[in-house]
């Protein structure tokens, strides 16, 4: 059985660090900061997180870096509120 690679990205924004962690065999999405969850998504909703900031590609089911990069910057903008 092939092992999947679970895409992690981590950004600094607005001085805070933030990850992106996705798992492609269950479908959830996490934001963390530091250790702390933030944010948790399971599938349809984490893949219509992704796909609502980053465009349709795969639909959000198997996102890439640059993908889970535009979530976590929308996701910085939404945390500062």
């Amino acid at each position: 059985m092939q092992r999947m690679r679970n895409p992690l990205v981590t950004a600094h924004l607005d001085g805070t660090e933030l990850c992106a962690d996705y798992c492609g065999q269950t479908g959830r999405l996490r934001i963390l900061e530091a250790s702390t969850v933030l944010r948790e998504w399971f599938p349809p909703n984490s893949w219509i997180a992704i796909a609502s900031v980053a465009g349709a590609r795969n639909w959000g089911t198997r996102p890439d870096s640059a993908e889970l990069r535009a979530l976590l910057e929308s996701q910085a903008s939404l945390l500062r509120r």
